[in-house]
């Protein structure tokens, strides 16, 4: 139910940054305010408390944002208040900053190795999975030392395990296969 309640408001927002030519800034704008609620949760509790009355809430937010986000934000936070959905604006941000990417054909990914990769090898790394599928990729290294070694990439619904780890399995699997 959450999930269908984060993605119907960024869906609606979306759809007003398009119109309005400002995908870009409402995006960085909503990470912004995520940014500052995550940084200070007991803000984040003021946003969404219904101990106090929504109109002194939307009042606060108009106060600490007003000269910080666009009125289309800034409005779109306080219906969220009006309808208490204010718990879902992380989400919300999540699923808008996905539109952006799939509007834009950006996929985010996922490498996985046993050390920190160099920004050269992600880039390198990016620039060929940017071939495989088409779609411009941002990749994000994970170390995982579980893997052993190789690699381990995830890009939206899609897998590559080069890991040390799923050979060693893929070879274990092979040889109980054998019937002695």
């Amino acid at each position: 139910m959450a999930k269908l309640v984060s993605r119907a408001y960024s869906e609606a927002l979306f759809e007003v940054a398009l119109e309005n030519n400002k995908i870009d800034t409402y995006c960085e704008e909503l990470k912004f305010v995520v940014d500052c609620f995550k940084e200070y949760p007991e803000f984040y509790e003021v946003y969404v408390t219904p101990k106090i009355d929504k109109d002194e809430r939307k009042e606060t937010m108009n106060t600490v944002f007003s000269d910080k986000v666009s009125k289309e934000v800034l409005n779109f936070m306080k219906i969220l208040i009006d309808k208490k959905r204010g718990e879902a604006i992380f989400d919300i941000a999540k699923d808008f900053a996905e539109m952006v990417n799939d509007h834009k054909g950006i996929k985010d990914g996922i490498v996985e190795s046993v050390i920190p990769m160099t920004e050269d090898e992600i880039q390198k790394l990016s620039d060929k999975l940017e071939k495989l599928t088409g779609n411009k990729v941002n990749l994000t290294n994970v170390v995982n030392e579980d893997i052993l070694g190789g690699i381990l990439i995830r890009v939206g619904d899609r897998v590559i395990d080069g890991t040390f780890k799923n050979k060693l399995n893929n070879i274990r699997e092979n040889l109980s296969q054998i019937i002695v």
